[in-house]
């Protein structure tokens, strides 16, 4: 089986108005001289801390080949995580799909995920819904098309790899009548996250990479304006993570809580 890498297009419209209004913590977040850069950040730090959540959830061992395509429908999400139930105070009604495909360690498919033969797991995810309000729309649809490995007998530490794309965008009307909308595409790529096994003392991921570049355009009614902002996030097994964001050194903090911007400058 060839493990061919795979971007998935993929389509998420949030509002990035519930976003921005995260900005209101003191993060030292002021010195950002451009709003559509700042918002871009924002979502990307925000889906990090999802993502090292995502991570940390348990695996499908045991599950059959049926059981392993699973589906879901909730009532409340969160745009940036892509899945339901995450951080943030979206709600709306969404619905989405897992499929879980397990390899030994001679990469041959396996009937079932077994907790000791299991080498690596191919993970598929994907979310859409909509959520309407008096001043804007939105929809979300996003899918990332993961690998983890590392599996193998009695592990204490699973490596995640995976790439993927989204678009963020709000269409809202503003108080004197103009359409405005706010639209982030990206692409992104996990490389080689290593992360300890769900219950580890440490459950921070202790190396590893994600890579994003994100466009931000905005319209104004006649006017659109658009930024491109690359995003480089390293860990290093502690709860803050690295983020270079144009060049300019910033922090994520993994242990934010839900409905917190975990995006700050670097101290020191």
């Amino acid at each position: 089986m060839k493990r061919t890498n795979r971007l998935i297009h993929t389509l998420a419209v949030v509002g990035v108005a519930a976003t921005l209004a995260a900005c209101d913590d003191s993060t030292g977040l002021e010195n950002f001289d451009d709003a559509m850069v700042l918002d871009a950040a924002i979502l990307a730090a925000d889906a990090t801390v999802e993502e090292v959540t995502m991570w940390g959830e348990t695996l499908g061992f045991g599950l059959s080949p049926a059981a392993a395509v699973s589906q879901y429908d909730t009532q409340s999400g969160s745009a940036a995580m892509g899945r339901p139930g995450g951080r943030g105070d979206w709600a709306g009604e969404f619905s989405g799909t897992r499929s879980v495909t397990c390899y030994d360690e001679q990469e041959v498919e396996q009937e079932g995920c077994d907790r000791l033969t299991t080498e690596s797991m191919h993970v598929i995810r994907d979310i859409e819904g909509m959520i309407e309000r008096d001043n804007f729309s939105a929809e979300i649809s996003r899918e990332r098309d993961m690998w983890v490995s590392g599996l193998l007998g009695e592990e204490s530490h699973r490596t995640w790899n995976g790439e993927g794309s989204s678009l963020t965008s709000r269409t809202g009307v503003l108080e004197d009548g103009t359409e405005r909308s706010h639209t982030v595409e990206g692409e992104f790529t996990f490389e080689d996250v290593v992360v300890p096994i769900p219950g580890s003392d440490n459950r921070w991921p202790i190396s590893g990479t994600i890579m994003r570049t994100m466009t931000v355009t905005r319209t104004n009614g006649d006017v659109t304006e658009t930024r491109t902002v690359e995003i480089v996030v390293t860990f290093d097994g502690t709860e803050i993570a690295t983020a270079v964001i144009n060049g300019e050194v910033m922090e994520i903090d993994l242990s934010t809580r839900e409905g917190r911007n975990p995006l700050r400058r670097r101290r020191g």
